[in-house]
């Protein structure tokens, strides 16, 4: 992994020869990462996007299917769950 300061920020030229070269860069601030920097091609700005949004999805989805792995909630739960979803969208 690659890291980059948020002061180094200004430098703009180092900056984008550092993302044409390495392709991603994860952005630090008092040494603690926050951000990645990923190199993109300028004709493909929108595709680029739905794939970064669509991966993020995907391992949102992992995460929560790894924390209900240990403590599944019961048949009542959801029903209650779907019960008060549908009464706060008022669909009962």
């Amino acid at each position: 992994m690659n890291y980059l300061a948020v002061k180094d920020l200004k430098k703009t030229r180092s900056l984008r020869e550092r993302l044409a070269k390495e392709r991603e860069l994860i952005l630090t601030k008092d040494g603690q990462p926050f951000a990645l920097l990923i190199g993109i091609p300028p004709e493909n700005v929108e595709g680029s996007l739905a794939e970064i949004r669509r991966a993020m999805f995907s391992a949102a989805v992992m995460e929560a299917r790894k924390k209900a792995v240990p403590s599944p909630p019961g048949p009542g739960v959801i029903e209650d769950e779907i019960i008060k979803s549908r009464r706060d969208r008022d669909l009962t």
